[in-house]
């Protein structure tokens, strides 16, 4: 592959994902938590008008992370499938569970394990996002559904850093950079 993919593309892939990243956690953790307090002492239909006119706000905000999430989560993981379908080293057994509990030496197959739970949860994130924007009338029980969706984003952007973590700490370990 040309240099200048690995150079300027992958590079700019993931500040787009890191962007988009910041915009849909910010964005609802603004919509959820400030603004119920800046208006709360406006009346009702004042509060139900200014919830409106951030949710109409928000759904372009979601819209264009979901956009930037598919085509940088898409490239990162052409990138990095080769890498995570690596051989195990001989002798180490085939198993999830023992790769990601073992101390000693890793191999790619716990990146990939903790990168599929970011993907799932990632893609149940923004569905929820979605469904919370789309449509004329908010669902039932929104704020509620917006908490969810807070703590199933940070938990998505714990899994992306243990994944990375595996990853680089693996390639560490077979260049010799440290030992156990």
């Amino acid at each position: 592959m040309q240099q200048w993919v690995y150079d300027i593309v992958y590079p700019v892939d993931r500040w787009l994902h890191i962007v988009a990243t910041t915009l849909l956690v910010g964005g609802t953790f603004f919509y959820e938590l400030v603004v119920p307090v800046a208006i709360s002492d406006l009346k009702e239909a004042q509060q139900l008008d200014v919830f409106a006119k951030a949710r109409w706000v928000f759904r372009s905000v979601v819209r264009l992370s979901v956009v930037l999430f598919l085509i940088s989560g898409g490239l990162a993981l052409y990138r990095m499938w080769p890498t995570y379908t690596r051989q195990r080293p001989p002798g180490q057994p085939p198993t999830f569970l023992w790769t990601i509990i073992h101390l000693g030496p890793r191999d790619y197959t716990a990146a990939f394990f903790w990168s599929t739970f970011h993907v799932v949860l990632s893609v149940l994130a923004m569905m929820i996002a979605l469904v919370l924007t789309n449509g004329s009338r908010p669902p039932a029980r929104a704020i509620g559904w917006m908490r969810i969706n807070l703590i199933i984003m940070l938990v998505a952007i714990f899994l992306a850093s243990v994944t990375r973590h595996i990853r680089l700490s693996t390639v560490e370990q077979q260049r010799g950079v440290f030992t156990d």
